[in-house]
């Protein structure tokens, strides 16, 4: 293992070229297992250019791993110190083609009710979502439930034919352990409806949708609305 004080281990100068890699920089002996390089001091690795000249990339990569073993990590660990922590910087703009996952963001497909385990104010990112589901926040819990779509709700229209049941396109949220959320609404004609067994409509939810239920049937040509927010 090589150990460097005060030392940049990489400077690359020029427009566009001319720096070695880090194998013939450092020399033989340095570049395999763990810990090869350490810097106990000043910038670590450094890649720079003159005014007018091209910037050179800088990519760290985690090794390949054969078949049957898994490809190596690359783990950032800022240092600790008795005034306080260091810290990870990212300055400029950051872009991340896999999945995301940081304790309390997490990205993933389909709905994190009763899937993914978090704390309360936890924000799942849902990369198949839509509208009103494409972001969840924990609402409730250590478990993996208690998952609430951020919304907007969105509004589905009918144009009533004779019958008094309604059925939503996609699957409603049902509030699973009771958060008082509010999670569906329904309009006769811009009135707003109560919901219950004795009130103006009753809700049957489904894995791929609601069925609303009104308790009168409305005339054709009227106008019923569901708001509700999808899961």
């Amino acid at each position: 293992m090589a150990t460097y004080t005060n030392f940049q281990a990489l400077l690359q100068v020029g427009g566009g070229g001319g720096g070695g890699d880090l194998a013939t920089v450092l020399g033989a002996g340095n570049t395999t297992g763990g810990s090869d390089i350490e810097f106990s001091s000043g910038d670590g690795i450094v890649s720079t250019a003159t005014v007018g000249g091209a910037g050179f990339d800088l990519e760290i990569r985690g090794s390949d791993g054969d078949v049957g073993f898994l490809g190596g990590n690359l783990d950032l660990y800022p240092g600790t110190g008795g005034l306080g922590d260091g810290t990870i910087n990212l300055n400029g703009d950051v872009t991340i083609t896999g999945a995301l996952s940081v304790s309390n963001l997490i990205t993933g497909t389909g709905s994190p009710e009763t899937v993914t385990v978090a704390g309360v104010s936890s924000i799942f990112q849902r990369t198949d979502g839509g509208a009103g589901n494409s972001v969840y926040f924990k609402a409730s819990g250590a478990g993996n439930t208690g998952w609430v779509p951020a919304g907007p709700p969105v509004f589905e229209a009918f144009v009533a034919v004779g019958v008094a049941t309604f059925v939503t396109a996609r699957a409603v949220f049902d509030d699973p352990v009771a958060l008082g959320v509010e999670n569906i609404a329904v309009f006769w004609n811009g009135v707003l409806q109560r919901e219950g067994g004795l009130d103006d409509y009753t809700v049957a939810f489904n894995p791929a949708s609601a069925t609303v239920t009104l308790t009168s049937v409305p005339p054709p040509g009227d106008f019923v609305t569901i708001r509700y927010l999808p899961e």
